[in-house]
């Protein structure tokens, strides 16, 4: 849990407080941490996997509106607001999560406020996030919002594993299924991008980063 940045200045005391109360989940491929309108019930800390935040519209379309990797934090807004979850988790790959109940983490947070600034951060770092996928989805073409999320998969590196199947991408870019294959395509045929099955590798950076 010292890996985590909510944690990072808390003392062994108040460590060992929450371990107590903690309890180590294990969710395979797509199954569910909880669903939108839920009571909110604590913290979940992703140890492994990836975990995706989803809402779901009036006709069944997903929208996946953030993604959560080892070292990030879900379900922290309804710990403050005593609000249900704005929205649904589940897994995308296995999972392993600690679950904090929300009794356990209040009680910490009473006697040591550095946790709730950096909780604080957290969500301000999030609402930064959601703020840019508002204006991808509003401002920029399909085309331009994947390459951007390639950038941001890619990383440093020239060649990753694109672990997102088409549907997966659409629900994350806001699109189907069948633009994002187009879309790959077109990028590959421009010379940006070469796809092996799953398996991506820039061709082109500077041309790519010039999509976004």
């Amino acid at each position: 849990m010292h890996g985590f940045p909510f944690f990072a200045d808390l003392d062994e005391g108040s460590y060992a407080e929450l371990l107590a109360g903690a309890q180590q989940q294990h969710y395979t491929r797509d199954a569910s941490l909880f669903f939108e309108g839920d009571a909110a019930k604590g913290l979940y800390l992703v140890q492994t996997g990836l975990i995706k935040i989803y809402t779901l519209s009036e006709s069944g379309r997903e929208q996946i509106v953030e993604l959560q990797r080892p070292g990030d934090s879900v379900a922290e807004l309804p710990l403050f607001d005593g609000g249900v979850y704005p929205a649904s988790a589940a897994a995308m790959e296995p999972s392993d999560v600690l679950f904090i109940p929300k009794r356990v983490f209040l009680d910490v947070l009473a006697h040591r406020p550095e946790l709730a600034r950096a909780i604080i951060a957290t969500l301000a770092k999030r609402m930064r996030k959601l703020v840019m996928l508002i204006q991808d989805l509003s401002l920029r073409q399909v085309r331009q919002r994947l390459a951007r999320f390639l950038l941001e998969e890619a990383g440093e590196q020239h060649t990753f594993h694109l672990s997102f199947t088409n549907d997966e991408l659409a629900a994350r870019l806001g699109s189907v299924r069948d633009v994002i294959s187009r879309s790959l395509s077109a990028l590959q045929a421009s010379g940006h991008i070469h796809l092996h099955g799953r398996q991506v590798e820039i061709l082109d950076r500077s041309a790519l980063e010039a999509e976004v």
